[in-house]
């Protein structure tokens, strides 16, 4: 498509490619943030002029996710998104945590009536992400969301997931609006590593191979039976 083309709508884009408007709208985001495309209320998305500079970038972000690089993009959300949890314990307003206090509500909501999804999930960590007021890390989110949720559509609906994670927001909810910074830090770690565990978990039961092999095995063997190994102890201690 050329630079001031409209692409086709959601639900055109749904229709044709097979997937969920939710894929649909999460790769729009990414598309928007790697400037390649404008999306304008009543209008759509359209075609912009990229930079050679865009173009490279976008080329290298869509490579190392054809690659399939999940073990990465999960190492790196870990390390990103602690981050944010301190950040937003420490610059949160209180427009913020009304926000998250809507999407915890709205979570809750969707569990009742058994609709809880992998938007549901990433709705409270996008707008963590906002609360932490550093923008260039809202971007990344922005950038990442749309494979994480692709990862969470696929964990999100075995047994007790939703609800074990909805409890997990509430008490990182909880040290953010008490601004404690090393509470919201620990808190999200342990959720991101349980997220980390159900994947493994998943994997194992699809009979897709782990691309850490046996050590990565191991590892889940020893998360399913509530052993985590030493150099994750020591991370959760010094958190």
């Amino acid at each position: 498509m050329q630079p001031g083309e409209r692409l086709p709508t959601e639900y055109q884009l749904s229709a044709s490619l097979g997937v969920s408007r939710t894929c649909v709208r999460e790769a729009m985001k990414s598309l928007e943030s790697l400037r390649i495309v404008q999306i304008r209320p009543r209008v759509g998305a359209t075609v912009l002029q990229p930079s050679a500079a865009d173009l490279l970038h976008a080329e290298h972000f869509s490579i190392a996710l054809q690659k399939q690089q999940t073990n990465m993009l999960l190492q790196f959300r870990m390390i990103m998104e602690v981050g944010l949890a301190s950040l937003a314990a420490e610059n949160r307003t209180s427009e913020d945590l009304a926000v998250m206090s809507e999407a915890l509500a709205k979570y809750r909501r969707e569990l009742d009536d058994n609709q809880a999804d992998c938007l549901t999930d990433m709705s409270f960590h996008s707008v963590l992400a906002a609360a932490s007021k550093n923008p260039i890390a809202v971007m990344v989110w922005q950038m990442l969301s749309s494979r994480l949720a692709e990862i969470l559509s696929r964990t999100v609906v075995l047994p007790n997931v939703a609800e074990d994670s909805y409890r997990e927001h509430l008490k990182i909810f909880q040290a953010i609006k008490e601004g404690n910074a090393r509470r919201a830090r620990r808190e999200m770690r342990v959720h991101l590593e349980n997220a980390d565990r159900i994947w493994r978990l998943a994997l194992e039961s699809s009979g897709e191979p782990d691309a850490r092999g046996a050590a990565g095995t191991s590892e889940a063997a020893k998360l399913t039976h509530g052993v985590a190994p030493p150099e994750q102890t020591r991370s959760i201690r010094s958190g």
